[in-house]
């Protein structure tokens, strides 16, 4: 029973985090597609990616996520596609499915 609440505390799913990821996301996405004129230049724009990207990274300690963030370093492609909220939410849907299936071991 000791060892069944040590893997159900392991596996618990933080939804501050996942939240504070999300926000951050949607924001970065919505800069990128605002600030567009001045972020489209590559390495103008690419230094806001690579910290959103790291941040992401920090929060999340998921590495599909972030190579799924590398899509923004594309010129034209990564700057139309809400690629932050994109991973976000699939790292959340991982996250809480892992969970959900160790909650009823």
């Amino acid at each position: 029973m000791q060892r069944l609440l040590k893997e159900k505390k392991a596996f618990s799913f933080d939804w501050k985090k996942s939240f504070f990821a999300l926000v951050i996301s949607i924001i970065a996405d919505t800069l990128d597609l605002v600030g567009e004129p001045i972020l489209g230049i590559p390495l103008i724009g690419d230094i806001p990616n690579a910290f959103v990207t790291g941040l992401l990274f920090v929060i999340t300690r998921n590495k599909r996520s972030a190579a799924i963030n590398l899509i923004k370093f594309i010129p034209v492609i990564g700057d139309f596609i809400p690629t932050y909220t994109i991973s976000t939410l699939m790292w959340i849907h991982k996250e809480a499915r892992k969970s959900k299936s160790t909650e009823y071991i």
